[in-house]
């Protein structure tokens, strides 16, 4: 059993690794080196996003979660929406995915909490386990420990709901249930209220895959 879970956490560790996302320019999508960001800007709204986190929750073995770390500024006189349907994420392959919502999210971090806890992802098969792992004091161990999946945290860093102000700025994740890892390439498409789907988003922030 212990050569067993030895070899699943390589392989859960080994399966982030190596993986770089680039950002490819276009004609109005601009590389920022210092994130690997792309930025757009589109009569008045400026959007940037990135790559944050491959695997938020690194110890899942199915339905892997990717954040993109956002920022949106508004630049004109009036409010402007973009709500979670105005983004969608496709792939090389033509896939389609739409972010999570703040209660799904909360539903998988909160759901996995309980196991897998500490770096690097080493699981509690039984409840005394965890209890006995619970009563040592990592403040006085050389390892850095995963001590305890808190939702709350992950979900206060959520793109804000709700109209960007006049002159107004926000920031904040997108949750993809996705993993890029096995994909060649993908776009973050935004679509303003009003664009119809079937025609061109407004804004297009392309990515490339490189395994190393």
């Amino acid at each position: 059993m212990v050569k067993l879970l030895a070899v699943v956490c390589a392989s859960i560790v080994l399966s982030g690794c190596g993986i770089a996302i680039i950002p490819q320019a276009t004609g109005t999508a601009i590389i920022n080196s210092a994130d690997n960001s792309l930025s757009e800007t589109l009569d008045g709204l400026s959007v940037t996003a990135r790559v944050e986190d491959l695997e938020v929750a690194p110890y899942r073995t199915t339905d892997n979660i990717t954040s993109f770390y956002l920022v949106i500024e508004n630049d004109t006189n009036r409010e402007i929406s973009l709500p979670l349907s105005s983004f969608v994420l496709v792939d090389d392959q033509g896939n389609q995915y739409r972010p999570l919502t703040v209660a799904e999210v909360g539903t998988v971090v909160a759901r996995d909490s309980e196991y897998l806890i500490p770096y690097p992802y080493v699981g509690f098969y039984y409840l005394e386990d965890r209890e006995k792992f619970r009563a040592f004091n990592t403040f006085n161990s050389s390892l850095p420990y995963y001590a305890e999946n808190h939702p709350a945290e992950t979900l206060t860093r959520t793109l804000p709901a709700g109209p960007v102000l006049p002159h107004g700025r926000i920031s904040g994740l997108l949750y993809f249930a996705v993993d890029l890892s096995q994909k060649r390439s993908f776009q973050l498409r935004i679509y303003r209220p009003g664009t119809p789907p079937s025609g061109a988003a407004d804004f297009i922030l392309p990515f490339s895959v490189e395994k190393k």
